[in-house]
């Protein structure tokens, strides 16, 4: 009977924990899961959901449900360009491409928006429960980990939010695996990491990670060999290896044609010291419709600066070091905070030379501001949950615990000044923050929590009788007033990056033009906006796009760095865009030709026609009246293979293009694109997974002896 119940119970806070996980979901992003709204551009604001993401899911979308055939290459950006091998798209991530299969472009990405919240929200009940926390402190660590302004602010960044939404499910399978050393957690584990590789946000990846080593470090300690710790990351670095493979190769060969192959301005983005204020005091540098932070520093945007994960929160945390054992959950926080301490603000503490390894392939690692909110999200949920057992005896080593980040910051502070750093004093000041808009709110929040809790401590040593009555509609008023933090500070940037889309509809190109390289300079076409068109195009938008490419484009007078429009300055010479295989260029005033030829893709004048003309497959009859090379305006990869008459020729690199040789007569020419480093990956990474599993069948016994040691 007792069993019985315990098993009813254990329903009940579950069913309990999912209801508090959805109605949080709803009451921060309730708008998300209408019809008519997405997480997307405001006014005058261009975002990689509505230039990139969307976009991307809708021509996946359409080339295997209309034309049949996977999108490896594609016309429609960059003059050609492999688009599955950019792992930003996500094209070879089976969860996503087969939601889009199942539920289209837009509606695709809600369900898995919502799927991986909660099954991220509900491992951080799991998590939280192994350690004691129950439904109260994990209400509270749910609100300040998925809803502080800097992960709210992010989620026009898909590949992101896809990540970062599991990183409770990977110390959750960590966890597990420190208990039961059972080698199936390792396998899970795994699994969701290759998801965040195979959704392309590898800087996540990377602080995940940082996480999790730091999270096993911490529990492991005097529990586990080092033998034991060693095996579980080095196996799950093979198995994410295996599992990636087909993505990996084909991304590091684009990563080594593209500007960022040889690392990027690792700096760009760190936040100054005097900002780490933002994350209890929101809003300092103005709301998106007044935001000045540009005018301080071009490097201050609206969606990288503002951390704020609750004053109330903050104090919770701080209240937790100070006069809670420091067990290793506490622990474990404190290092994530630590984290982002050295990360978010590299510039200025000069931790990490130039030739730092990984660390300088990526900027803005003010984004490893994640942990951060993990860890005050972890130490609020446990001071709630364990507000009984505060005592002052712990204020000794607590003080340590808060004292030393302070220290660190206002030393950093002090040893960093220069213009922005005097820019920012202002604004950080008293005076100014007494006087701002929503200083009276923080005030409010910060008094009324100080006062519950100076009631509790009171009322504990004076009536400890009554202290057991009130303690849980303290612990009621306490979460409601981070609730209520977070939800009202929020207000801003939800509204910013969630928009009613019912208005967005897409400008109408001219039906000529399709597949025909054309720039449509009449329409306001932003980045891989040019997907969802019938016309080729030099334009897009990718972090891998080849370096040389972009060079050849400047030359003409193109800027095609960054997020690029169909609206940009072209060059007062139309012409010298036929020398880049531009059909025609649409402006305002008109259609300028460029070129007519019925074979545009060919630079020789020769007589032919297209049997058939698709992105990465073209067929052509061609005659040649004597043998020459043949130079095309199909962007050079080693990858493409022509065929004339049936046999296959050699290419040569021309510039940006390729040629090929042509003997004198009629001839039929298939040009088809072959993706060899997808098929080699996928083939290495079959071989090594069965490998693997013989492995692991023939040694399981042995292993699992070796881990139980």
């Amino acid at each position: 009977m007792q069993n019985k119940m315990r098993e009813i119970m254990r329903h009940k806070s579950f069913l309990f924990a999912l209801a508090v996980s959805f109605s949080t979901y709803i009451l921060f992003f309730g708008h998300f899961l209408t019809p008519n709204h997405y997480f997307w551009s405001s006014e005058g604001q261009v975002t990689d959901a509505q230039a990139k993401h969307l976009p991307a899911r809708t021509y996946l979308y359409e080339k295997i449900v209309n034309e049949h055939s996977f999108p490896f290459w594609t016309e429609k950006m960059y003059s050609g360009f492999p688009i599955y091998a950019d792992p930003e798209n996500a094209y070879l991530n089976p969860i996503n491409v087969g939601s889009v299969l199942m539920f289209g472009p837009q509606l695709s990405y809600k369900v898995l928006h919502l799927l991986e919240y909660l099954i991220g929200s509900l491992s951080l009940y799991f998590l939280l429960k192994r350690r004691g926390v129950g439904l109260g402190g994990y209400a509270v660590a749910n609100v300040i980990f998925y809803f502080n302004t800097f992960l709210i602010n992010h989620q026009i960044h898909f590949n992101m939010i896809m990540a970062l939404f599991l990183f409770p499910t990977v110390l959750l399978l960590a966890d597990l695996f420190t208990e039961k050393r059972q080698f199936r957690y390792i396998f899970f584990e795994s699994f969701v990491f290759a998801n965040a590789v195979l959704w392309g946000h590898m800087q996540s990846v990377a602080i995940m990670l940082m996480g999790l080593f730091a999270y096993m470090v911490v529990f492991s300690f005097k529990k586990m060999r080092f033998s034991v710790f060693l095996f579980f990351f080095v196996v799950l670095g093979l198995l994410v290896t295996i599992e990636t493979l087909p993505q990996t190769l084909p991304t590091n060969e684009l990563l080594s044609q593209s500007s960022r192959g040889n690392g990027t301005d690792y700096l760009k983005g760190s936040l100054d010291s005097r900002m780490a204020i933002f994350s209890f005091v929101p809003y300092l540098l103005g709301e998106n419709n007044n935001f000045f932070g540009r005018d301080i520093s071009t490097d201050f945007s609206y969606n990288e600066v503002y951390f704020y994960v609750g004053i109330s929160s903050l104090m919770l945390s701080i209240f937790a070091l100070l006069m809670l054992k420091k067990t290793r959950e506490v622990i474990a926080a404190v290092i994530f905070i630590w984290i982002f301490l050295l990360f978010g603000f590299m510039e200025n503490n000069h931790l990490f030379p130039s030739n730092t390894p990984l660390v300088t392939y990526f900027r803005d690692w003010q984004r490893s501001v994640f942990l951060f909110a993990f860890g005050i999200a972890m130490l609020a949920g446990i001071f709630i949950e364990r507000i009984k057992e505060c005592s002052f005896k712990n204020m000794k080593t607590g003080f340590l615990f808060v004292f030393a980040p302070v220290m660190y910051m206002y030393l950093l502070a002090t040893l960093n000044g220069g213009k922005v750093a005097k820019k920012l004093d202002f604004y950080i000041a008293y005076h100014y923050i007494k006087n701002y808009q929503y200083f009276s709110v923080i005030e409010a929040i910060a008094l009324n929590l100080i006062f519950t809790l100076a009631i509790i401590f009171i009322v504990r040593r004076v009536s400890p009788s009554v202290f057991d009555k009130i303690l849980s509609p303290i612990k009621f008023m306490i979460i409601g007033l981070v609730f209520f933090d977070l939800f009202y500070f929020s207000y801003d940037v939800t509204a910013l990056r969630l928009q009613d889309t019912s208005n967005f509809k897409l400008a109408v190109a001219p039906g000529e033009f399709r597949n025909e390289r054309v720039i449509l300079g009449n329409l306001n076409i932003l980045g891989a906006e040019s997907l969802y068109y019938g016309n080729w195009s030099p334009l897009g938008t990718s972090q891998l796009k080849e370096s040389k490419y972009v060079d050849f484009y400047g030359k003409l007078g193109l800027d095609l760095r960054g997020v690029t429009s169909s609206i940009l300055e072209t060059p007062k010479d139309l012409g010298v865009l036929k020398d880049a295989g531009i059909v025609a260029v649409a402006q305002y005033g008109g259609t300028t030709l460029l070129n007519n030829s019925k074979l545009d893709l060919i630079k020789n004048e020769l007589n032919g026609y297209y049997v058939k003309k698709n992105e990465g497959d073209i067929v052509m009859q061609i005659n040649n009246p004597e043998d020459s090379v043949v130079g095309t305006y199909l962007r050079y990869s080693p990858y493409w293979n022509v065929r004339v008459d049936g046999k296959e020729v050699k290419i040569s690199k021309n510039g940006i293009f390729f040629d090929f040789p042509l003997r004198q007569g009629n001839h039929f020419v298939e040009i088809h694109y072959y993706p060899r480093t997808f098929f080699q990956g996928l083939m290495l990474s079959l071989v090594l997974g069965v490998i693997s599993i013989g492995a692991y069948f023939l040694f399981k016994k042995k292993l699992s002896e070796k881990m139980l040691k």
